[in-house]
């Protein structure tokens, strides 16, 4: 069946361009083009669609009030924004009201790929506990600009990692953590990094993209105001996530570009906690003195609380930021792999599987509930026999920088 795709703009110049470069996929798409949001909202009272495309800066009713007015009547309808350059700010102020967005000029294959993307991710967002949260949240985090200016550097024909490595230079803190963490034993490199295009030489684009977003999130929480958030902790959990995730990977013999999806996977995968915790202090407090003093997982009392877990809010925040869809599945399921699961590796399988052993193999406190590993998935999938190998070469990993004093990381 074909999906009914709505694309609003007020520049006729704008849409006639859309309709000739959209032509190939007629046999794919139902498309209707329109200049208002009133136009819009009309074709959708009539007849439904599974996505709308909004620019931003239109006279009248704009992009914001416009997705804001379907999100309300019409939920079920996937909401991309399609912003110029000199709107992106304005875009990812309003990214509750859309679940993807869009920089112009956008070609023909970038849009699809998005418009898949989120059709393919309608159940992260379309979850209804996880949009009664995001509702809530008066503002979702913006993307760091330098991962902005790093994206539009990677679109060009021939991109330059010298261009790249300098726009992380520009952020000097960012800089500073990015060596800082290259340098570490995380990444056991046999060479000191002493510059950003040195770390994008040896890294590659994809996970300083996935280190510029981290970090991004982790500065942003305020510790005075959460004392029982132990955000070094998460930190290091997450970091060990991620380097497990990786081993996994390399151990089933996947390539490099799958390893490194593991990897961000790993190291993303927790996210959502720092937007929990800094949006609902009070409750959030409560999620975690419940969970300790009835032994039982965070994830766990996050779902009695909210309804919706870290897991579902860090990845609709991932998948609205345009991460590939396997990481935002990873993310999505990684306490709970779906029950129908294709057969054989994938990136949710390690990362579900490197966050068991992290816990596993990291114990701070033997009276915290465990975090097991979900064995009747595995073995729909055919790699329950792979757990003790995966096991004894994760344990390689950690070294004595891993194993440190653990207080509480709010796992």
């Amino acid at each position: 069946m074909k999906k009914r795709i709505v694309f609003v703009d007020d520049e006729r110049h704008v849409l006639d361009a859309l309709r000739r470069m959209l032509r190939p996929m007629r046999d794919h798409w139902e498309m209707t083009f329109l200049q208002t949001g009133e136009q819009a909202l009309d074709v959708l009272e009539k007849q439904p669609q599974d996505v709308i495309v909004a620019d931003m800066r239109m006279p009248g009713m704009d992009g914001v009030t416009l997705l804001n007015a379907v999100r309300e009547r019409f939920p079920g309808v996937i909401r991309i924004v399609l912003s110029g350059h000199s709107d992106t700010n304005m875009a990812l102020q309003s990214v509750r009201h859309a679940h993807q967005y869009l920089l112009k000029p956008c070609g023909a294959e970038e849009l699809k790929a998005t418009v898949d993307r989120t059709v393919n991710l309608k159940d992260v967002f379309l979850n209804e506990a996880v949009k009664t949260v995001v509702a809530k949240i008066d503002t979702l985090p913006s993307l760091p600009r330098t991962y902005l200016e790093l994206m539009a550097e990677l679109r060009r024909e021939e991109p330059s990692l010298r261009v790249v490595g300098d726009l992380v230079n520009q952020d000097v803190g960012m800089s500073a953590n990015i060596l800082k963490l290259v340098n570490s034993a995380f990444f056991g490199l046999r060479t000191h990094v002493s510059s950003p295009i040195h770390a994008v030489t040896l890294l590659g684009t994809e996970i300083i993209k996935a280190l510029i977003i981290s970090l991004h999130l982790f500065s942003r929480f305020d510790m005075e105001r959460f004392p029982g958030f132990s955000l070094e902790l998460l930190w290091k959990h997450s970091l060990t996530t991620g380097l497990f995730a990786k081993t996994i990977a390399l151990a089933e013999g996947r390539p490099g570009s799958e390893v490194d999806d593991c990897y961000i996977s790993g190291l993303l995968h927790d996210v959502g906690k720092l937007l929990l915790a800094t949006n609902f202090e009070a409750k959030y407090q409560e999620v975690l003195r419940r969970s300790r003093a009835e032994g039982r997982t965070v994830h766990d009392m996050e779902k009695e609380i909210f309804q919706a877990t870290h897991a579902e809010i860090g990845a609709y925040l991932l998948g609205l930021w345009g991460l590939p869809e396997n990481v935002v599945a990873a993310i999505f399921f990684h306490h709970a792999p779906p029950h129908d699961p294709p057969p054989g590796f994938s990136t949710l399988m390690a990362v579900h599987a490197a966050n068991s052993l992290e816990h596993d193999l990291v114990v701070f406190n033997a009276e915290y509930a465990p975090h097991p590993m979900d064995m009747e998935y595995l073995a729909r999938i055919g790699l329950a026999d792979r757990v003790e190998a995966w096991k004894t070469t994760c344990a390689e990993k950690l070294t004595e920088e891993y194993r440190l004093e653990r207080k509480d990381p709010l796992r």
